[in-house]
């Protein structure tokens, strides 16, 4: 049921779209965010990078808001993702009835394993998620993603009630994008100061 809700929201909203990283550079309208600065200490840093993350998630997803997250792997070959996946301890209240899972081809190299998960924003602790997809590429932070440097996994948030699909992609940004300009404007105009500037331009044109 749930995959084909997620489907038939896809070929509604974003058509022909493909949800992988980069998010930003498959879609005309979006957002990439920058949660960089040059910090003191790694703990400034990495504070900042998860502040960053949650106020826009937190502006762009409302409690009321119906969502999935997307969660996918792409090197397990599995034929499922395991129920103790870090993930899902981050989902309150998580029932098996509210998780599908499935395969896909033609992401990156081979076939990837994803889950969909239908949930609500509140029953999500999405700081602890954003936390580890931040230590991601760092071996000696934790909790991370995936037990090995470099996860091969990525998480989406797709916002039903929006048209919004959030992707951070690391510690050093995230990408939101919709499908009508006017849902992203608020976001481009309350968090302008964290546009990306290698990609401002392109942003700027869609916006201004």
């Amino acid at each position: 049921m749930h995959k084909s809700e997620y489907r038939t929201f896809l070929d509604n909203n974003f058509k022909g779209l493909k949800v992988r990283t980069p998010l930003f550079y498959s879609w005309d309208i979006g957002i990439r965010f920058n949660l960089q600065i040059d910090a003191a200490n790694d703990e400034d840093y990495f504070h900042e990078v998860n502040f960053r993350a949650s106020s826009i998630f937190n502006d762009a997803f409302k409690t009321s808001d119906s969502i999935f997250l997307i969660f996918m792997d792409y090197k397990n070959k599995r034929s499922k993702i395991r129920l103790s996946n870090y993930i899902f301890k981050q989902i309150k209240n998580l029932e098996k009835i509210n998780l599908c899972f499935t395969k896909e081809n033609q992401y990156y190299s081979g076939t990837s394993n994803i889950c969909i998960i239908k949930t609500k924003k509140e029953e999500v602790i999405f700081q602890n998620i954003f936390k580890a997809i931040a230590n991601s590429d760092f071996e000696d932070r934790e909790p991370r993603l995936d037990k090995s440097c470099f996860s091969s996994k990525e998480v989406y948030f797709v916002n039903l009630s929006k048209k919004i699909i959030f992707n951070m992609y690391d510690d050093r940004g995230l990408d939101i994008i919709a499908s009508d300009k006017e849902i992203l404007k608020s976001l481009y105009e309350k968090y302008n100061d964290w546009v990306l500037d290698y990609d401002r331009e392109k942003i700027d044109k869609v916006f201004l």
